[in-house]
């Protein structure tokens, strides 16, 4: 399962996401992070997938780590959500899911 954070310092400072159970409580213990809680209630979820290579979570790839895994995986995009088609990162992330 996965925990809320909101992040408290770094390049993703105040954004609020899912992150490994184990991960959450080490960046809340740190004060890299608060547990996010929406109204009364807290959310729990499922950890984002990972590439069979690599712990690190398919949403928290770059594109190119992205267009990287897309490729090796043989994975065919015949268009994206962006305008007239194009690929966007999230297209690659939904089409790794």
């Amino acid at each position: 399962m996965g925990i809320a954070i909101m992040r408290l310092d770094g390049p993703l400072k105040g954004q609020v996401y899912i992150e490994r159970e184990d991960l959450a409580e080490a960046m809340i213990a740190t004060g890299q992070a608060e547990q996010a809680t929406f109204g009364t209630t807290s959310v729990s979820a499922p950890p984002s997938p990972e590439t069979p290579e690599s712990s690190k979570s398919i949403g928290a790839m770059t594109r190119k780590e992205l267009e990287a895994e897309v490729e090796r995986r043989g994975i065919t995009i015949d268009s994206g959500s962006g305008k007239d088609g194009k690929i966007l990162k999230r297209d690659l992330v939904d089409a790794l899911s």
